[in-house]
């Protein structure tokens, strides 16, 4: 840290220029071809404040969406105060050249060093300083190709270009007023400091690299490498892989060997796959079989329940009709009959507008309680009506039949049932003919009132 140059960079010296002349509050955008520049922003203060950073590629992206295009722009030269020798800056040794520090071989103080030698380069620095006796001027990248500028470009052809840029400059460039311009800046504090910020890993202990070059097949080849990794030996490599800075896989070695393993997984991956596709579509099919078995059994259900002669209806919690057939929609009258027509089995229709309360109450008790009533007798509209109802899923759906006790077929059943009923109920009466016989004549006499009542409601049906 001590051997860094105290200096500002051109940009910071810049910014401290501008504010001079035009105020500290003024907002300044730097326009660079290094992404990094975004970053290194963020260490200027005060006056050598820059408040954006963006890249080449940025402004030219920025152009597109103004729809501003250069060809249809008129040229003009930058405000001044003017640059002079500052244009080489974008090249590795421009501003060593702008400083006007003599180049030649056996005359020059400084050592230029560029790409990737760099960090090497710094480390003899370091190991040989008394013998090399020079300043390092160095440049991971030049400008002309930095991270921030067109992809594609050609460094040489770059190169020609601003130096002949630089030619015509000097040409036009008024000498005088750019030294009045260095004179009146002359006293701006362009010094900074740098803290160590030590951003080293920790280096990994011995037994752990040798476990990574087993793991690479590289144990007895450690001190040299193919470079194909991008580190100089396969022990540096080793220990990038150990500091999280690489991964094996940057090895060809390890990569060729292991290759043939992945595309055994990679095989067995999609084996797997095709199979797990043809049980889906099995699933699949099978599935649409079950879904056209079950439309073709409710269609057989619902065509039987159209055919049954006595009156069946099934509904929901809240009373609405899921399902019914014509006879219950023919006991309700031609209105009912009407909605049937737009609506099929007067889907959805509520139970309660279209049944009076003691019927649609027993629907009510069975749904609370989840328990069925079998064969409750009610008047409805001059007919003796027998009603079941009953639990089909609890607390969610009832079902009910619902027979016409004038109907000829009806009666000739429910007469026959209900004297087996009166019969069987009096031979059990008899034996327990202690309290019980009383009982056994008033259900005795219930039942054949029963069967009269329905007599005489066919005859007063005929008569009419």
């Amino acid at each position: 840290v001590p051997n860094l140059a105290p200096i500002l960079p051109p940009v910071a010296a810049t910014a401290q220029v501008i504010r001079q002349l035009s105020g500290e509050e003024i907002f300044l955008v730097h326009i660079s071809p290094l992404i990094a520049s975004k970053d290194e922003i963020l260490r200027f203060e005060g006056k050598s404040r820059i408040d954006l950073a963006i890249t080449f590629v940025e402004l030219r992206e920025l152009f597109t969406e103004a729809n501003i295009h250069e060809t249809d722009l008129e040229y003009s030269d930058f405000d001044e105060p003017l640059g002079y020798k500052g244009s080489f800056f974008p090249m590795a040794n421009g501003i060593i050249q702008a400083a006007e520090i003599k180049e030649h071989l056996h005359a020059t103080p400084v050592v230029t060093v560029e790409g990737e030698g760099m960090i090497d380069a710094i480390k003899e620095f370091e190991e040989n300083i008394g013998t090399i006796k020079c300043h390092f001027n160095l440049f991971y990248k030049e400008f002309l190709m930095g991270r921030g500028t067109s992809m594609g470009g050609k460094r040489i052809l770059r190169r020609s270009q601003l130096i002949s840029y630089v030619n015509k400059r000097f040409k036009i460039l008024d000498l005088e007023q750019w030294k009045r311009s260095m004179e009146q800046f002359k006293d701006l504090n362009l010094t900074r400091n740098f803290t160590p910020d030590d951003q080293s890993l920790p280096i990994p202990s011995e037994s752990r690299l040798k476990k990574i070059l087993k793991d690479l097949d590289q144990l007895e080849s450690a001190d040299v490498g193919c470079g194909a990794c991008g580190y100089a030996s396969c022990t540096d490599f080793a220990t990038a892989i150990a500091q999280g800075l690489a991964i094996p896989e940057m090895c060809n070695t390890y990569a060729s060997r292991n290759r043939q393993d992945h595309i055994q997984s990679l095989k067995i991956s999609n084996e797997k796959l095709a199979q797990a596709q043809d049980a889906l579509k099995k699933s699949e099919r099978q599935a649409q079989k079950e879904k056209e078995a079950a439309r073709e059994a409710s269609e057989i259900v619902r065509r039987m329940l159209h055919k049954l002669p006595s009156m069946v209806v099934i509904c929901d919690q809240n009373l609405k009709i899921l399902q019914t057939n014509n006879s219950f929609i023919e006991m309700l009258g031609e209105e009912a009959q009407e909605i049937n027509e737009v609506v099929p089995g007067l889907a959805g229709a509520d139970l309660k507008t279209l049944l009076p309360y003691n019927f649609y109450n027993l629907f009510t008790y069975v749904l609370s309680h989840n328990e069925s009533i079998r064969n409750r007798d009610l008047q409805h509209e001059g007919k003796l009506l027998n009603v079941s109802v009953f639990v089909i899923e609890k607390d969610k759906i009832v079902g009910a039949v619902i027979r016409d006790m004038s109907a000829p077929e009806v009666q000739k059943e429910e007469v026959v049932k209900r004297l087996n009923e009166a019969i069987d109920k009096n031979l059990n009466l008899v034996q327990q003919i202690g309290f019980i016989m009383g009982e056994g004549a008033a259900e005795t006499e219930r039942m054949l009132n029963s069967i009269i009542e329905s007599y005489e409601l066919r005859k007063d049906l005929k008569d009419r």
